[in-house]
Order: C-alpha cells, then structure tokens, then sequence
C-alpha cells in the first residue's frame, strides 16, 4: 500500500514534464488500483462469507445457550426437589434408625432371656435327672422291701369259695388232701384277696412263719400236675410281669434237660443270666455272682421251728 501511495505521488508531482509519460503513468497507476480494489472486494467478499458463517455459529451458539439456560432452571427445580424429598427421606431414614436401635435393642433383650431360660431349663433337667434317678433308686428299694415281705407269702388259686369259710381250715385241708403233705403247717396270716367274680373263686395267699414249711409247700406243687390248682410266691406287680417273659423260656429250657433257677425277675439258663426286653429277642449274659454286704442277724419276735426267739 505505501509503495502505490509513492507511486501516485510521484506521477502527480513528479518532474516528468511530457504529458504522455505521465498518463502513461497515471494509467498504469489506476490499472494497478483497480487491481488492488477487485483484490479487496475479493477478499470483503470472502470475509463476508465468514463472518455470516459466524453470525450463524452465533445464532447456533446463542440457541443452545438459551436451551442451556431452560435445562439450568429445570436442573434447579429438580435440584429443589430433590432436597426436600432427600429431606424427608433422611427423616425417614432417621426414624428408621431409631426403631431399627430399639428393635436390635429388643432382640439383645429376648437373647438374654432365651440364655437365662436356657441356663434354667439346663438346671431343670438336671433336677428332673437327679429326681429320675432317685425315683428309680427308691422304686427299686420299694420293690426289694415288697419282695422281702412277700418271701414268706404263697398264693393258692382255684380252691373253691364258700360265703363265711374258714379260709385257714380250707387250706390246711388242701394241703394235707391235694398237696399230701402231712406235717403240720404254721401260718401267719392267711386270707382271700381281688375282686369276685361268678364262678370263679378268689385266690388265697397265705402267710408262713417258717421259710422251710413254704419250700416244703413249693415243692410238692408237682402234686398239683394237671390240676385247676396252682400254687405260686407272690411277688410284686413288676416283678410278676417280668417273670410271665420268662416263662417260656424257662419251660422251654427245662425240656431240653437245661439247668434252669428263676430268682424273682432273673432266670439263669446253665449258669446264663438270659434277658428279655421287648424289642429283642432273649439272650444270654455270663452270670455274675452279685456282691452283697453281709447281713446282720435277724431279730424276729416268731419263734423258729427249733425254739429260738
């Protein structure tokens, strides 16, 4: 641009002082500024191309920024909103807290109790072991009382009743006709026991002072083979029951020429304690000669067969 300028002046003040050389001059000059002009206008054209290009990016730009702008105020109102519900929510969250504390708290309190009643149910049970224990303790001392009163007792059944009998005549006639035993018994007690029944008499158990007489009576029972009599010890009801298991067995074993002793609810086969539950089958167990403490003298106010008191 300046070296045009130069130009220009130099063709207007120059000291060219032919006319030709200086239109010549001035001719070229505008040829040259025309060039210049069309390479201006070019080049604004270009500009004014990029700067609408710009207006429209601007447009473009300024569009979203208001669109920003909406999305801006809808985040805030959400924003808004979420506070307050994470306002209540944390409320709920805190009331939550606090019946989830007193229910942790409750259930700490239940624990402790289940553990108490477990330790008093604990205790319980071993007191009710301990009271087992002792009842089947004083339970088998009752039973061996009951068998030691009862060693001395024969009971008789199928001896026919009569209303207002002398039930120690009947029998010491029984005795000396069915049983033939001459020898003169001695007898405690003797008397009738159960229920009556039609046609059926009641058993008589009778009472002996001396063991020997009731060997001797248990003994001739043999007598009685075939008969509706029978002649047996009495024993206590649990006893009674285990024998009737027995029973079987012991006839059973005494067929096969086997040596059998029944002692209350225990029956030896040869020497074999052979025992009998109701889930199993009999079996025999080595025999054990028991361990018994030494009896002290008996103090009787019966006098013995030989006259000792």
């Amino acid at each position: 641009m300046r070296v045009l300028s130069f130009q220009s002046r130099n063709v207007l003040y120059g000291e060219e002082t032919e006319i030709p050389a200086v239109l010549n001059n001035v001719l070229t000059l505008l040829n040259r500024m025309d060039t210049r002009l069309s390479s201006i206008e070019k080049n604004t054209g270009k500009n004014t191309t990029t700067l609408s290009q710009l207006n429209d990016k601007f447009n473009s730009l300024s569009a979203r920024v208001i669109d920003a702008e909406k999305d801006i105020v809808d985040v805030k109102s959400r924003v808004t909103q979420l506070e307050a519900t994470s306002h209540g929510t944390g409320n709920l969250f805190d009331e939550i807290k606090t019946k989830t504390d007193k229910l942790a708290s409750d259930i700490e309190h239940l624990q402790r109790e289940r553990t108490d009643f477990e330790n008093r149910q604990e205790n319980m049970k071993e007191k009710i072991d301990n009271l087992e224990e002792d009842k089947c303790m004083l339970n088998d001392k009752l039973i061996d009382m009951l068998c030691r009163s009862m060693k001395y007792n024969l009971i008789f059944s199928g001896i026919e009743e009569h209303r207002d009998e002398d039930c120690e005549d009947k029998l010491r006639r029984f005795i000396y006709q069915d049983m033939r035993i001459e020898h003169r018994l001695e007898f405690g007690n003797v008397h009738r026991f159960g229920k009556s029944y039609r046609n059926k008499p009641r058993p008589i158990i009778a009472r002996f002072l001396y063991f020997s007489d009731l060997d001797m009576v248990k003994r001739a029972g043999k007598n009685l083979k075939g008969t509706h009599y029978g002649v047996n010890q009495q024993f206590p009801a649990e006893i009674e029951e285990k024998r009737r298991k027995l029973y079987p067995i012991m006839k059973a074993e005494r067929k096969n020429n086997s040596k059998v002793v029944l002692i209350r609810d225990k029956l030896y086969v040869n020497d074999e304690l052979v025992t009998v539950s109701n889930d199993e089958a009999p079996r025999e167990e080595p025999r054990q000669t028991p361990i018994r403490p030494k009896k002290r003298s008996r103090v009787s106010s019966t006098p013995d067969r030989d006259g000792h008191s």
